[in-house]
């Protein structure tokens, strides 16, 4: 059984929820820096042997307590956008953990990361320049830093975005009319991830240093248009779902933000594929749509009836599922009390989702 202590950031969110108690299965230690130290996903973590640490990625001496003893860290800022914020807390959890003596760090960014410079209209004046800009300088950041070993996990679109809190800016029409509204083609084939399955890829990582060392992994889980997906929910949660195609203009004039319509923009312009056959080398079995869907029906049936607000996690879940249920019913309360702007929505839904 491995001795080996991992610090995994953001513990309280949906991917670093499951990688503690991924990693805390496979024997290793895991000190798990959170923001609420008495949320639910931080005690049952605690119950289950984690060291829960109380910190904030801008506050550098939290940061040291909980990297004290690591071999490895899980680095997860997330985006505050129109500013270098995440770039910043990324490098500051780069720098405290290799002081500190960490061996291994891995990177959760984003698909597409590589490719930045490449997406037309790319510039100081573009409006998701930033974002990429901290995606990017966040690996250069890791590949720099020194580590003995580094990993690089670049997942495509999570699935949670269709029933998650980010839902009400991504598809604000599917909860309440079941319809899905997109500017994307409807030929136009999109990237699908489990978040669970970057967990999955993370924790394999960690077990298997010498395989994963070095490689920048883009995942996913399967590739589909909106209308396939629209028919697996379809299909699988028993709710019919429709798939209709709007203008970009639409989709601006409905309300949708300017980044999603312009990351619709550059996902039709520029020929991107998942390299699913280099997927398949490595030691993770990755979940499918329906795999998700069928996991999570109960939960995705009682949003799409718009009752999920008054349902608490089933006894009988299993710990991953249990703590992702619990996060996104958490975001929804906030969301629900809150009328954002797409920037601060994102900002909140992460703040607490995130850590």
């Amino acid at each position: 059984m491995s001795q080996k202590t991992i610090l995994v950031t953001a513990a309280n969110g949906t991917v670093g929820s499951r990688l503690a108690a991924l990693l805390l299965d496979q024997g290793f230690n895991v000190h798990a820096l959170v923001r609420n130290a008495e949320s639910t996903v931080a005690r049952d973590l605690e119950k289950r042997g984690a060291k829960i640490f109380k910190g904030d990625f801008s506050d550098i001496s939290s940061l040291q307590i909980a990297s004290q003893g690591i071999w490895g860290v899980f680095i997860n800022g997330f985006p505050v956008f129109g500013t270098m914020d995440e770039l910043t807390h990324n490098q500051n959890v780069i720098k405290v953990a290799k002081e500190a003596g960490a061996k291994f760090g891995v990177y959760m960014g984003v698909v597409m990361a590589g490719r930045k410079d490449d997406i037309p209209g790319m510039s100081p004046q573009h409006s998701s320049y930033k974002y990429w800009e901290c995606k990017a300088g966040s690996e250069k950041a890791l590949r720099e830093a020194g580590f003995d070993y580094w990993t690089i996990l670049r997942p495509s679109i999570f699935l949670s975005n269709f029933f998650g809190p980010m839902a009400a800016y991504t598809y604000p029409t599917l909860q309440k009319q079941h319809l899905i509204s997109s500017p994307f083609e409807p030929s136009l084939e999109q990237s699908f991830i489990d978040p669970e399955d970057i967990s999955k890829f993370a924790a394999a990582a960690f077990a298997n240093p010498d395989t994963f060392n070095g490689e920048a992994i883009e995942l996913s889980g399967e590739q589909l248009t909106l209308k396939d997906a629209g028919a697996l929910i379809t299909d699988i949660i028993g709710i019919p779902i429709t798939v209709e195609h709007i203008s970009r203009e639409e989709a601006s004039a409905r309300g949708m933000p300017d980044q999603l319509v312009e990351w619709h923009d550059w996902a039709k312009a520029m020929d991107y594929h998942i390299d699913y056959e280099r997927l398949e080398q490595y030691p993770v079995k990755r979940n499918t749509v329906a795999d998700y869907l069928k996991r999570n029906k109960e939960y995705i049936a009682s949003y799409l009836s718009q009752t999920a607000l008054s349902l608490t996690p089933p006894l009988s879940m299993n710990v991953s599922v249990k703590l992702t249920f619990v996060i996104e019913l958490d975001a929804q309360l906030s969301m629900k009390t809150s009328a954002c702007t797409f920037q601060h929505a994102i900002e909140k839904c992460q703040a607490q989702m995130s850590m």
